[in-house]
Order: structure tokens, then sequence, then C-alpha cells
């Protein structure tokens, strides 16, 4: 018998009381038999002595239903269903394989909760599939009836782990990034030397695939590759998503914009999508200007994040006239905003000269 802890759920199934198939007493066959565990619950949340539950009709240590659902599943949990005198659950067992009755929760003490609940009881998980159950309760401790509502059974089709995600791949593969094992071609990036390894730049960056498989000087050659015009920390994010499909996190949105021109240049459009979403979701009153300005700054622009930037300080204006660097922009970008600033305050103006008329 398995523990309960930490099993993935895979094809999780929540199924309730299909078929009551033995019971110990019902207190009658209609308003609380012990078919009205079938289904889902009627009674709950509320709390009392209400149609709708199953009450035993003898009141002892001794009473009990056998239940049957739909599939039978590798056991997550029991949900119990209590509306009456909660705490009298004691024994709840799986029918195993050969027919028996094994036991997968049990306490030797049951209580007098004055309210209801769902009772999801520690279990020792079956390795075994199971669609039937037998739930044990001891009405002794309250003195009286102990109603249960319904049973859900929560579980899984399939017992084994599951597949690793995405994320499980990208993790191995910064293993690689920069990593000299098994690298063939090493760059020289500002004086700064990256280990690369052909055979996943050429599969990531038609840049790379022609740089090593077409009738290029660096095909076979073991010399290392130089970009004397790529900053460093740039390209550092490229290989990065190269090897992961992921955006390495970096603040400066200068540099960011640096990535992206690297990235138009290799031919990697997936990671210049990554860095539009990224900068526009950091893009500030206070870092706007830098941004317009890079990405105006030489062709190609920007166009994507030229156009965020000029909305962003349309709509901030006032904080933007102010930055040191707000007379860096174009002359004629500098004349529109402050005339949409001055218009601006003039309609203000105007409003609240009509306010003070009134």
């Amino acid at each position: 018998m398995a523990s309960n802890s930490g099993r993935p759920k895979i094809g999780e199934l929540r199924q309730w009381v299909k078929k009551v198939t033995a019971f110990s007493s019902q207190y009658n066959n209609s308003s609380w038999a012990a078919n009205c565990v079938i289904g889902n619950p009627r009674v709950y949340p509320q709390y009392g002595d209400l149609h709708g539950a199953w009450a035993s009709k003898d009141i002892d240590a001794n009473q009990f239903v056998e239940l049957c659902y739909e599939e039978a599943v590798f056991i997550d949990e029991i949900n119990i269903y209590e509306t009456y005198h909660a705490g009298a659950v004691k024994r709840v067992a799986a029918k195993n394989p050969t027919g028996h009755w094994e036991t997968i929760y049990e306490t030797p003490r049951c209580q007098k909760i004055n309210k209801s609940r769902i009772f999801t009881p520690p279990i020792q998980r079956p390795d075994y599939p199971v669609d039937e159950l037998r739930v044990e309760v001891d009405c002794t401790a309250c003195g009286t009836w102990a109603e249960l509502d319904a049973i859900e059974l929560v579980g899984s089709k399939f017992n084994f782990e599951p597949p690793p995600p995405p994320s499980e791949l990208a993790d191995d593969m910064t293993e690689l990034v920069n990593n000299p094992l098994f690298s063939d071609v090493i760059f020289l990036v500002g004086g700064q030397q990256f280990h690369g390894h052909k055979a996943i730049m050429t599969v990531r960056s038609d840049y790379f695939k022609a740089l090593f498989c077409d009738n290029m000087k660096e095909k076979n050659s073991s010399a290392p590759i130089e970009f004397l015009d790529i900053n460093p920390d740039a390209f550092e994010v490229v290989l990065h998503y190269i090897y992961t499909n992921t955006l390495l996190p970096k603040e400066d949105c200068t540099l960011l914009l640096e990535v992206w021109r690297v990235a138009d240049r290799f031919v990697l459009d997936g990671l210049k999508s990554h860095l539009i979403l990224d900068i526009s979701n950091k893009i500030s009153p206070n870092n706007v200007v830098d941004i317009y300005l890079e990405a105006t700054s030489c062709l190609p622009e920007i166009e994507e994040l030229k156009n965020v930037a000029l909305s962003m300080m349309k709509k901030h204006i006032g904080e933007v006239v102010r930055l040191p660097n707000f007379t860096s922009l174009p002359q004629e970008l500098m004349v529109e905003l402050i005339q949409k600033m001055t218009e601006g305050m003039s309609i203000a103006d105007s409003t609240r000269s009509k306010s003070n008329k009134k």
C-alpha cells in the first residue's frame, strides 16, 4: 500500500456514489435511507437532522455503508460530507482485487462535532484501482444519529509519473548554455568568450545555419568567431534563448532593446516577440524617453515599441517633459508633446472657469 502524499494527478476523476451495495441499517427507506448518499450532496452545507442524508436506524458503533462508483481509480482522496454530528467516521476500507476489504483509514476514537463539514480522511493510498468503498460509522460518541450526505471519490485512471513539462527541458538545456562540454565553436563578443554547440545553434537560427552549413569561412574553421559590434550582455541573453526558448530576467530595458537588434540580426523572431512583450510590461514614464530613443536610433526601427512609447508619453506628458533627457527627443516630437500638454491645460482652465461662473 502506497502513501497518499505527493502523487501527481493524471486523468483525474471526481465521482459521486453510483450505487449502495450494502448497509447496516437505515432510519427509513426514503428521507433518511442509505441510498441518500448516492449522487452529489443534497443537504450540505446545512447542518441538522435533515431529510436527504443517510441516518442509521441503530445507534451503535457498528454502522456502515458499502458503495460502488462508476470507474475504478487510483485513489487520491475521499471527501465525506457529514451533515449531522460530524466526526463519527471510524474506518474507511477499499475493496482489493481479491474481493476483500482493506483498511485505508481508521481512527481509535471518534468525535462529536456539532456542525457540518467535508471530512477528507488521511488515507493510505492503495496501489490498485478502486471502485468500491466501505465507510464505517460509530454513533456512540454523539449518542444519537450521525448522518452522511454524500461521499466523493477522487482519483486517477493512471498510476505513473507524468511526462515532464516543457519547462524541465528548458532547465536541462540551461546546463549547456555557454558550457565547454562538447562545445565545438567559440565566440568572442566584446572581448568576452562564449562557448556554443553548432548543432543546436544551426536548428535554432537561420543565421547560424548559414554560418555553419553554407560555404562560409566559418564552416570548417576552428578559430573563434568574433563579433566586435555586439554587447556581450546582449549576446548572453540571445545565447540563453537559443538553448532554452526562455528569456533571461533583465530589468534594463535599454539592454533588452539591444538584444532585440541582435535577435533581428540572428533571425530569432520568437525572441523578438518575447522582448517586445517584456519591454512593454516594463515601460514607465521614467524610462519611456530612453526606450523611444533606442527604438528609433537606427534601422530597422522597432515600430511596436516606438508606438507603445509614444502612447505612454502622450498619456503622461506632465511627467515626461520634466525628465532630463526630454530634450534628446526629436524637435518635432517635443513640440507636439508640449502643444498637446498646453491644449490639455487650456481645456482644464476653461472647464474650471465655466464651473466658477455657475
